[in-house]
Parts: C-alpha cells; sequence; structure tokens
C-alpha cells in the first residue's frame, strides 16, 4: 500500500486499528492469553492515538491549503501566515506523530507475546509501524 498521502496513512492506521482490536476479540475470553491479549489491547490504544493524530495532520494541510487560496493584497503576510502554519506541521510531525508511532512501535517490540498468533501480531505489526516511519521521515525530511 502507497502512504504518500494522508488519506492512504489514514486508511492504513485504520486497517490496523481493526486488526488489531480483531485479534485482541479472538483472546478476550481466553485466560491463558491475558498477556497476549493485554499486548494487542495496548497496541490498539496506540494506534487510535495515531489516527487522532493523523486526523490532525489532515487538519493542517486544508489550513494551508485554504490559506494558500486566500486572496490578499498583502503577499509577504500570507508568506508568513503560510510559513507559520507549514512550522507547527512540521513540529507537529516531528514531535507528537512520529514519537508517538515510535512510542508504539517499541511498546508492541518490547512485549512478550507468547501465542504463535501472538508473535505474528507483533511482527507484522512492527514492521508496518517501521513502514510508518519511514515515511513520515521521508515526507517531511525529518
Amino acid at each position: 500500500m502507497k502512504l504518500e498521502t494522508v488519506e492512504q496513512r489514514h486508511k492504513f492506521i485504520d486497517d490496523m486499528v481493526k486488526k488489531a482490536f480483531a485479534f485482541e476479540e479472538s483472546l478476550i475470553h481466553d485466560p491463558e492469553h491475558g498477556d497476549d491479549w493485554a499486548g494487542a489491547m495496548s497496541t490498539v490504544e496506540n494506534l487510535v492515538t495515531i489516527e487522532e493524530f493523523i486526523r490532525t495532520e489532515q487538519i493542517f494541510l486544508d489550513t494551508f491549503g485554504a490559506m494558500e487560496e486566500i486572496r490578499t493584497h498583502d503577499d509577504s503576510g500570507k508568506e508568513i501566515a503560510l510559513n507559520i502554519v507549514n512550522d507547527s506541521l512540521l513540529e507537529f510531525i516531528d514531535t507528537i506523530l512520529l514519537r508517538r508511532v515510535e512510542f508504539a512501535h517499541d511498546r508492541l517490540d518490547d512485549w512478550d507475546f507468547v501465542t504463535e498468533g501472538g508473535v505474528k501480531f507483533k511482527k507484522s505489526f512492527c514492521r508496518k509501524l517501521n513502514t510508518l516511519i519511514k515515511t513520515y521521515q521521508d515526507i517531511y525530511d525529518l
């Protein structure tokens, strides 16, 4: 899946949330695999937060786009305002969104899943989170 647009990244993380939730639900009534259930639950919580941050990224981009369309007599003032929004977006991506994706990855990577399904879940989702981290670093030149 391509992750070049916010919409693609949103769909990517939304699909991850659905799959992680389904995995969590599959373990909810299995007391022997409570650790795997807790790891999946933690992952779902982190992914939901990331999904909300991607929505915020979209708000920044929509705001920037709307501001670009404004006709003004003072192009320098418009440029200053656009730079403020762009700089704020970059700061948000670097210090909030990307850090949360890294946190989610590290938390998942450190979790000791015991079931075969849990180990596969961990491996697959760590790989996907790494892809998302790399995508953000590339897109925003971080």
